[in-house]
């Protein structure tokens, strides 16, 4: 049996007065969502922890059945999405040209991303960071608009340290510290790349680019932000883990790298028709049909963009309504996104359904939160691959060893003692 997951990021989110009291899934208009939920085994996921914001990378790494304690960190994802190879040795970074000011004996944060940068002067500001120092070689990779990677080489380095991006503006940028750790490692790793970006920072604010764009009333990209320090790391690829061959369709880098990252086929689909007909006709076990498009709208900050986008979700899946043979679907979120509010993501859970041959149909019949809320099931995302193994008929006895390793699935070939 084959499983199908339309994963709407971010479709979880809060009840807004302008909509009556009701989140924006329950506001809109979803007859073919409602009319799946009908013939569904229905519930809420945690994704992880309770009241716990996840990003979409961490919240997939644990829907597709992975210990977060083995969570390589983002940049690596998003690196290998956009085709940087990852080697061992080195410390990779997420940056953003931002603007500051020097403000309290600090750097104000005034704008994160800075506006309208084009890459030719990225690309030269580039060119005044420093290439070497204290013993490192630094080199920064171009990604995208203002944002960038830095990949830095050099003995007894370590990513276990703290970001300088306060992820907020008008705070201060951060001092960076060792993460969770008092490795001798990590305290030289920090100490560098403290004194790595007020280095950065004096060059910058007196390049002659932020100077001409202070002039003409732009924002200067005087400092270079960093988070997510990630180094290579050696995951368990999806069939091995899961017992699945497993595939992702998407349209995002972020997708491609974690689906590169842990060993899956990624395709990139146009629409979400072509999604859903690649999905249904692709020779795999386990098919992951990913849209950002409520999360996106979500971040706007006003719900009715997001009632839009979950109304037109709806109005493209109608081959889902008709009942998929020998087919597992599931159509559930992996965080919520709140349309209103300070939070990026929110940690409250989010709506899930099972439709499949012998699963325990309840009474719910509409997709929402809270109506969802009233269905069978409470889980966590953590249990997403042990249910889909069984509701599949591949779920193995847990105290059996099959092999050497521990796993949840009933292994298709095993190491046969040979006859002498």
């Amino acid at each position: 049996m084959k499983t199908i997951i339309l994963l709407l990021d971010g479709v979880g989110d809060r009840t807004f007065a302008e909509l009556g009291g009701k989140t924006p899934l329950e506001y809109a208009r979803t007859p073919k969502l409602d009319a799946i939920c009908k013939r569904a085994e229905t519930g809420i996921m945690v994704p992880w922890r309770q009241g716990v914001p996840l990003g979409t990378e961490m919240a997939h790494f644990i829907l597709f059945g992975y210990n977060p304690d083995k969570y390589p960190g983002r940049t690596v994802i998003d690196a290998q999405g956009e085709g940087l190879i990852i080697e061992k040795g080195r410390v990779y970074m997420r940056t953003s040209w931002a603007w500051t000011e020097k403000l309290d004996g600090g750097f104000m944060l005034r704008d994160r991303f800075t506006q309208e940068l084009s890459k030719d002067e990225a690309m030269e500001l580039s060119r005044a960071l420093p290439k070497e120092f204290e013993g490192c070689s630094f080199e920064w990779v171009f990604s995208y608009d203002s944002h960038g990677f830095l990949v830095v080489e050099g003995e007894g380095l370590s990513s276990m340290i703290s970001d300088a991006d306060p992820f907020y503006k008008d705070q201060h940028v951060m001092k960076i510290e060792p993460f969770e750790t008092d490795d001798e490692r990590a305290v030289r790793t920090a100490g560098i790349m403290n004194r790595y970006l007020l280095e950065c920072s004096r060059r910058l604010y007196a390049h002659e680019i932020n100077a001409r764009r202070m002039a003409a009333g732009m924002q200067p990209a005087n400092f270079l932000m960093i988070k997510w320090a990630a180094e290579h790391s050696v995951l368990t690829p999806f069939h091995v883990q899961n017992g699945m061959r497993g595939a992702v369709l998407g349209q995002s880098r972020l997708m491609r790298g974690l689906a590169q990252l842990l060993g899956m086929d990624y395709i990139k689909y146009d629409t979400l028709e072509n999604a859903i007909e690649t999905a249904i006709e692709g020779d795999w076990d386990f098919v992951h049909m990913h849209t950002k498009a409520p999360d996106e709208a979500a971040h706007t900050k006003n719900p009715f963009n997001k009632v839009k986008a979950i109304e037109d979700i709806d109005n493209r899946i109608g081959k889902l309504v008709e009942g998929l043979e020998d087919t597992l679907l599931i159509v559930t979120g992996d965080h919520s996104t709140p349309s209103g509010g300070a939070l990026i993501h929110s940690g409250e859970p989010v709506p899930i359904m099972f439709i499949g041959e012998g699963l325990r149909v309840d009474d719910v019949e509409t997709f929402g939160e809270r109506s969802c809320a009233k269905g069978s099931i409470r889980m966590n995302g953590t249990d997403l691959i042990p249910m889909i193994l069984n509701m599949t008929d591949r779920a193995k006895l847990c105290h059996l060893r099959s092999g050497p390793r521990d796993i949840l699935y009933t292994p298709q070939q095993v190491n046969k003692l040979e006859a002498e």
